[in-house]
């Protein structure tokens, strides 16, 4: 337990990097096991978040929200009278979780006095986790109100697909976030509008803020080493 605590951002990032491959791969399987796999990645990734959450309030804030996400989840794969209802309550309790736990990440980044390998990749964590909120939030607009993005012919007809529209509007997350551009996804509608460039800006201040608290911790850690020497 104590290694994976010391390399708890690692294990996290392994974890969303092997969900993000696996969503749009479960299209083509069953239901039964797309049901299956989405409780196994659930649970690997509450393990690792639950060693991420240092502290006890934390832990049980963080099991409290994402209990409803992995409810919904599987109230949309299971009954379909209800999966629009509950793709709602999912993408809104989604984007407070990963809210929450980039949140507990960037406070613990901005606490350390100690640069180490795990605690930049700890960032990298956070990024991909903001890109994660984000895209949940534009799939909540997509859900109520459809007309708020242009969609390219490409990927229009494969939207209908409960997995592939949280890949694709997680794309068009990241897109966003790094300042990429939109491709085949393009915001036409006043809450698209705001959030693109609310999440534009957020990326900006990220790696601007983020960075430059690496890079003073980096500094501070020579200069305490040369004075030492």
């Amino acid at each position: 337990m104590r290694g994976l605590r010391e390399r708890k951002h690692l294990a996290l990032l392994v974890a969303v990097v092997v969900a993000a491959v696996m969503e749009p791969l479960a299209v083509s399987w069953s239901k039964s096991t797309q049901i299956s796999g989405g409780a196994i990645v659930a649970v690997i990734n509450l393990g690792v978040l639950l060693v991420v959450f240092d502290q006890r309030w934390e832990r049980w804030l963080a099991v409290f929200l994402l209990v409803p996400v992995l409810a919904s989840n599987i109230v949309h794969e299971t009954f379909s009278n209800w999966a629009q209802s509950a793709a709602i309550v999912y993408h809104c309790c989604a984007f407070v979780f990963l809210g929450f736990a980039v949140t507990v990440i960037l406070k613990h980044i901005f606490h350390l006095t100690i640069i180490r390998t795990d605690a930049v990749i700890g960032v990298l964590c956070g990024y991909l986790l903001a890109a994660a909120a984000w895209g949940n939030a534009y799939a909540l607009i997509y859900q109520l109100s459809p007309g708020s993005f242009r969609i390219a012919d490409v990927i229009a007809s494969q939207l209908g697909e409960w997995h592939l529209q949280r890949f694709f509007f997680g794309y068009f997350s990241v897109m966003t976030l790094t300042g990429l551009g939109y491709n085949p996804i393009t915001p036409i509608g006043a809450p698209a509008y705001s959030l693109s460039w609310l999440e534009s800006v957020f990326g900006q201040f990220y790696i601007a803020v983020v960075v430059a608290q690496l890079v003073g911790l980096r500094l501070a850690q020579l200069i305490k080493r040369d004075r030492s020497d």
